[in-house]
């Protein structure tokens, strides 16, 4: 399987992704994210400046992601270990085009437009289908 198709299931299927990392004290974090886009470039998501998230990113930029998709007989399960780096407001409208629930967690002009775009640019995936056994490593990155 090649990284194209993996990524385009992580985003046109599963769409949401719990994405971990830490605080400054070590202590582990994990959330829910919407994948706003993925394709062989990395992983594109954003966040607000004045989340915990936010800060986590900018102190550590080591995560790690994990998405599942159960659908009849067959489990999907993809993984991501990688850096992440901020893009600002770069690729804002791409990954904003995609996201159903912006405006659930955003609801206004004003906040939507202090969202900042992280990439996981670097790192290593896994995909796995748990009922078909299929397994495929793949580098995230130059």
């Amino acid at each position: 399987m090649k990284v194209a198709e993996i990524m385009r299931i992580l985003q046109e299927e599963m769409k949401a992704a719990v994405v971990a990392t830490v605080d400054k004290t070590g202590k582990p974090h994990a959330r829910y994210v919407n994948i706003g886009v993925a394709n062989e470039e990395g992983v594109f998501f954003m966040t607000h400046p004045k989340t915990n998230f936010y800060q986590q990113l900018q102190d550590n930029p080591h995560i790690a992601i994990t998405a599942m998709k159960e659908e009849g007989y067959l489990i999907q399960v993809i993984r991501m270990e990688g850096e992440v780096r901020e893009l600002g407001k770069e690729k804002l409208e791409r990954v904003l085009a995609n996201n159903p629930y912006v405006k659930q967690v955003y609801p206004n002009q004003e906040e939507q437009s202090a969202i900042h775009v992280f990439q996981l640019y670097r790192g290593e995936g896994f995909y796995h289908s748990l009922t078909q056994g299929h397994k495929y490593i793949f580098k995230i990155g130059k």
